[in-house]
């Protein structure tokens, strides 16, 4: 959740549903967006795969 917050500047409550979003469907975005979560996520230890 932290990395989301810190990216999207979202409240504690929406990062919550991002996570929700990204864990079940994933998250839609044009792919310099994903690709720069991914590399935030990844840093912190998170296996993501991005897809176009």
């Amino acid at each position: 959740m932290k990395v989301l917050r810190e990216v999207s500047a979202a409240s504690l409550s929406r990062a919550r549903e991002l996570v929700g979003e990204l864990s079940h469907d994933g998250l839609v975005g044009t792919l310099s967006e994903m690709e720069f979560l991914k590399a935030r996520l990844q840093l912190r230890g998170v296996h993501v795969h991005v897809e176009r």
